[in-house]
């Protein structure tokens, strides 16, 4: 799967939670696949801190799909899509 662009929307912060959810979307030529993301944060993190926890959770769920976990399908990412690396 070669992920030609991320984004996410939806971000919410449950203060009661003390969670920030999202839906993280990982485009590619072929499929798009949108994932429900929930990571611990507090309000006072900064915007990209969050952003780049919703990514790692992502990774982190597609990395169980079938097809990524036993070695079918590889992850890739086009150049400055990921802004960590993998």
């Amino acid at each position: 799967m070669y992920v030609t662009d991320i984004q996410i929307t939806n971000p919410t912060y449950r203060q009661s939670l003390g969670e920030l959810s999202a839906v993280v979307s990982l485009h590619a030529d072929a499929r798009d696949v949108r994932l429900l993301c929930n990571v611990p944060t507090q309000p006072e993190k900064q915007e990209g801190e969050g952003r780049l926890a919703l990514i790692r959770e992502a990774l982190r769920q597609i990395g169980r799909m079938p097809e990524i976990r036993t070695g079918r399908e590889k992850l890739s990412f086009a150049p400055g899509v990921c802004p960590f690396e993998v």
